[in-house]
């Protein structure tokens, strides 16, 4: 087996039992259980807010420190937050000591640059695009195992949703220990360059001096640098604020769908196991074949981009505004897929066509720079609806189709503008 081979397996093993929470397709349940009693008003406005700021404010850490650290040891410290996370959940029962836990979260979530972007230190840019899809993959795999065990158990009431916790705390001990067997990494994009790549950044950018580590003046310049290069490009712009925005409702859909079940359960009265496990399921291996799928098909995205991006952003609003109001969980359940596999696939799409158009040295700059700003609006739409109107979970999801319908309207403008200058001069050529 060739060494980027080897590099990427054992990052995908530790990707796999990273993701393999069992618990978490049940978290809301467990939080409203007897052992927590948390009750939906304080799950939505003063815990799971939580997650979000401290995961935006992480990032902000994660992202300067991953490079200077080499990776590794931040894939082990995320792996340690996560195994703190659901041992916290074990040990306490409190409204602040679950809001502590709810931090440790945030920077769990945090990690998960370093994971997506050490395997780009670690092998040569020809082989950029093998290793992204066996990452992704081993995340998708190891979320679809996490529903179909969690399924199986509440199905048959193997195990309570607090001894669930025991199940992914198991998970994330094996990753961390894992995590330890990784490679370090010898050199990074911009703090730990190799000398050959510092004398050729020296040379494009004039920059003098011995061929050791940059200062921190000269790292500042080349990231200033990939960062221009990658967003003053339109086409890149178009499909990063796509990323940034789709991904900003995403994880709010996310993160609130359970609450927004529950209340339909409670509202029809539904004493049956919930099947939260197998729609979990369910949409990551759909999600998974419908983005290798499209990364299949032959597509003039220059063109076409516009106005697919607007059809999926209305029908994204559709879905989400029928969820908000259904009382059928078979509709709620098929509509979440839905939603989950259009996004999963135009992300596929977005992040592809932003690759193709940038540095490929700097995709986990421009990769960690899109998610913080999905993370600052995420961050910004969780305080409004959760902090200053305190909507119920069905009054949520009314403004996330809103949201996406507004997005849907921008990228229709955008595309009858690109229309209209087209037909404008082809009229002009004509005369």
């Amino acid at each position: 087996m060739e060494t980027w081979m080897k590099i990427s397996s054992l990052l995908c093993i530790f990707g796999f039992l990273k993701e393999f929470r069992p618990s978490e397709p049940y978290i809301t349940p467990y939080l409203m259980s007897s052992r927590l009693n948390f009750t939906e008003e304080q799950i939505s406005q003063d815990i799971y807010p939580i997650a979000t700021y401290a995961n935006m404010l992480s990032l902000i850490v994660v992202f300067l420190v991953t490079d200077f650290l080499r990776y590794k040891p931040i894939i082990i410290a995320d792996a340690v937050s996560g195994v703190c996370v659901y041992a916290g959940l074990i040990l306490f029962n409190t409204l602040f000591a679950v809001q502590v836990v709810e931090v440790m979260y945030g920077l769990f979530m945090a990690g998960e640059v370093a994971y997506y972007t050490y395997i780009y230190a670690k092998v040569d840019t020809e082989h950029f695009q093998e290793v992204t899809s066996h990452t992704r993959s081993a995340y998708l795999a190891g979320r679809a195992l996490s529903g179909i065990v969690s399924q199986i158990i509440v199905y048959f009431n193997l195990f309570s949703y607090y001894q669930l916790q025991f199940l992914t705390l198991s998970g994330l001990l094996a990753a961390t220990a894992w995590s330890v067997l990784l490679p370090s990494v010898d050199k990074s994009m911009y703090f730990h360059q190799t000398r050959d790549t510092m004398q050729s950044e020296a040379d494009l950018h004039s920059i003098p001096g011995s061929p050791t580590d940059p200062c921190c003046k000269d790292v500042v310049r080349h990231v200033w640098s990939d960062m221009r290069a990658a967003f003053t490009s339109v086409y890149v712009v178009k499909w990063g604020l796509w990323w940034a925005l789709s991904t900003c409702c995403y994880w709010q859909v996310l993160y609130y769908i359970q609450l927004l079940w529950q209340m339909i359960r409670k509202d029809i009265g539904d004493e049956e196991p919930p099947y939260y496990g197998i729609v979990e399921a369910a949409y990551t291996l759909i999600g998974a074949m419908a983005s290798l799928t499209i990364g299949r098909v032959k597509v003039d995205w220059a063109r076409l981009g516009e106005p697919v991006l607007a059809v999926c952003a209305v029908l994204v609003a559709i879905v989400l505004w029928i969820m908000s109001g259904t009382r059928s969980m078979l509709l709620a359940y098929l509509t979440y897929i839905f939603f989950t596999v259009v996004y999963h696939t135009m992300i596929t799409v977005a992040n592809s066509e932003v690759a193709k158009h940038i540095n490929r040295d700097s995709y986990g700059l421009i990769f960690g720079s899109t998610t913080f700003i999905a993370l600052l609006l995420q961050t910004c739409l969780t305080y409004i609806v959760n902090k200053v109107f305190r909507l119920s979970p069905r009054q949520q999801f009314v403004v996330y189709a809103g949201y996406f319908a507004v997005l849907g309207l921008c990228f229709i403008l955008v595309s009858l503008s690109r229309i209209c200058r087209s037909s404008v001069g082809r009229y002009i050529i004509s005369r």
